[in-house]
This record gives structure tokens, sequence and C-alpha cells, in this order.
């Protein structure tokens, strides 16, 4: 599958956030637990993308974000390239429910990666990104792409507690 990203828009936000629903434990990242992020047109077309098919069809979305070195996060609107290749890039991104499990993790995240660098450009060292533990899935794809586990923190999510894994790749 060829991937696409067009700027968020509120009728993409809102079947996303309606509708995409996971299973068991991948429930945490049910996106009407972001609801207010993704909501937030002020993100749109700078911090947070529609991923399309090749028809135009909705079938992930990719959050990209910036912190500073003291860890302090860029606004959306201060995504100068000056500043933003002064920071570090962390980018979030999911599939459609439906397509999880099917072979497309590497694709998806690889194209996600590519259009953050290019539509940001980008010139730091490393693309970072955080997972929760148990999803050992994507962890593997993540490995297989070249990210390296750097740290581990607790994080919380509409009251479920979970080990974060943050990862890395070298650009």
């Amino acid at each position: 599958m060829k991937f696409r990203f067009a700027p968020m828009n509120k009728q993409f936000a809102q079947v996303i956030v309606e509708s995409w629903k996971y299973e068991s434990e991948y429930s945490l990242h049910d996106y009407s637990n972001e609801a207010e992020h993704l909501l937030d047109s002020a993100s749109w077309g700078t911090g947070l993308f529609a991923a399309l098919d090749e028809n135009g069809e909705l079938v992930g979305e990719l959050t990209i974000e910036f912190f500073d070195e003291q860890g302090n996060y860029l606004e959306y609107d201060d995504y100068s390239e000056d500043k933003v290749n002064q920071a570090e890039m962390w980018i979030g991104f999911g599939l459609k429910p439906e397509l999880t499990g099917r072979g497309l993790g590497a694709g998806f995240v690889s194209a996600c990666i590519e259009f953050a660098i290019r539509e940001h450009r980008y010139r730091g060292k490393y693309v970072r990104l955080g997972v929760p533990a148990f999803n050992q899935r994507a962890i593997k794809v993540y490995e297989r792409l070249g990210f390296v586990e750097f740290n581990r923190e607790w994080g919380e999510i509409e009251g479920r507690k979970f080990e974060a894994v943050q990862m890395m790749k070298p650009l």
C-alpha cells in the first residue's frame, strides 16, 4: 500500500475519534482517548496529518512534535525551520484498526518518517517515538526499521497505567 499525507481536518478527525476502536489491551490506543488532540485545528497541517491510501481513503494518522534541549514542547505555530532543527523530532502514528496485523506497519512507519522529515526540513540526528511495552508487535516493527530503546517510563491514559518504551532511530 502506498501512503500519502494531507493536513488533518474535522471530517477525518471525527471519523478517527468516533470509530477507530482497537481490541483487548490495544484499546489503550483508542482515539477517543485523544479526541482533544485530534480535534485541535491549530495542529492540522503542522503537527497532525491524515494518512491516505492510493484511493484517498483515510487509513492512518501521523503526529509530529518537537522538543527543545530542555524537554520543552515547541508550539505548532513555532515550527520554524531554525527551531525545528535545534529540537528533537518525536512522531506518533496509528493505522486504522482493520489494517493492523496485516504486514503494513513497516511501510507505514517508513512513510511517516520520510514525510515528517521532508515536511519540516528536519536535519536532526534522530527521530524518536514512544510505545507501550506490551505492544511487542509494534516494537518488533520499529526494531526492524533501526529504532533502539533508550528509555522506559510509566505513563497513564484514562486511568490506565502502562510502561512506555522510548525508542530512537538514527537518521
